[in-house]
């Protein structure tokens, strides 16, 4: 078995083969997607072999850089490429047996897919304890699950934009201060360092909020702390900090740092999807 599993973002199509269990990939990589996916044909190669027998994705950029992903699956594969979306709910099957999972907004199909998918890999990973979830990319998300040891049920979460959105902001919307390249530091002495330094603290401080509205959510429920997990291309550098002022005063139990959640949610669901075909 050889499937192949997309996470297709606004700025990078993640991929990665994927193992039976659902949590471990053969081979992956990252490919920037180009203006309406032209850099997907260099994935071709990297797709052919060896010849995927299903194909399983999320996607949350473009029309065009969808349709430029569907037809380079197609020219390596005889199998067309599934897309997932977000559901009203996820009861596991396969290396997810035993997980159930509740959408909690009012449209369930509106919840981007690739933070459904993240939320199945993480309650998958940590069963039975309430997450706050976390999407460091283009976006910053934050998904709350509350999670009493049986079913686990999401309850809400934001949107934000991510490091660069906010440093091409000021660069775009003022007169005089550059796309910045600096550093976080603690007193910046430097306009790019300035820039640097306030979005990190907007994204530290974004997370803390709601980790600690999370903290009164649990309790109000009478649920353990919750565990944060990080995952996407900011993660490591929230991780320590987010560590120490978290972690540190009991507003969450632990800080954990997990790549591929979305590709790992994908293949889950790939594994669930395909055990209740077999079983009917």
């Amino acid at each position: 078995m050889s499937w192949l599993v997309i996470d297709a973002g606004n700025t990078a199509i993640k991929w990665a083969r994927s193992g039976t269990s659902g949590r471990q990939f053969v081979g992956g990589g990252v490919q920037a997607t180009g203006e309406g996916g032209s850099a997907v044909p260099r994935l071709i190669e990297a797709w052919a072999q060896p010849v995927p027998t299903a194909a399983f994705g999320v996607c949350v950029t473009d029309e065009r850089t969808r349709a430029s992903i569907e037809a380079a699956v197609a020219s390596v594969a005889s199998v067309p490429l599934q897309w997932f979306g977000a559901a009203a709910a996820f009861v596991g099957r396969g290396p997810a047996a035993g997980v159930e999972l509740f959408n909690g907004y009012r449209d369930p199909a509106q919840l981007g897919a690739d933070r459904w998918h993240a939320l199945i890999a993480a309650c998958t990973q940590y069963r039975g304890e309430p997450l706050l979830v976390v999407g460091a990319g283009t976006a910053t998300t934050v998904d709350s699950i509350v999670n009493g040891g049986g079913a686990a049920r999401f309850i809400g979460g934001l949107i934000a934009p991510g490091y660069a959105l906010m440093r091409a902001s000021l660069a775009q919307g003022t007169a005089r201060l550059p796309l910045a390249q600096g550093q976080a530091v603690r007193f910046a002495d430097n306009t790019d360092d300035a820039i640097a330094t306030g979005v990190h603290c907007a994204q530290l401080g974004l997370l803390e909020h709601q980790a600690r509205k999370m903290a009164e959510e649990r309790k109000l429920r009478g649920l353990p702390p919750a565990r944060l997990v990080l995952t996407g291309g900011a993660r490591q550098q929230l991780h320590g900090p987010l560590a120490r002022s978290l972690r540190g005063d009991g507003t969450v139990r632990e800080v954990s740092v997990e790549d591929n959640l979305v590709l790992r949610g994908v293949a889950l669901r790939a594994h669930a999807e395909q055990a209740r075909a077999g079983a009917e």
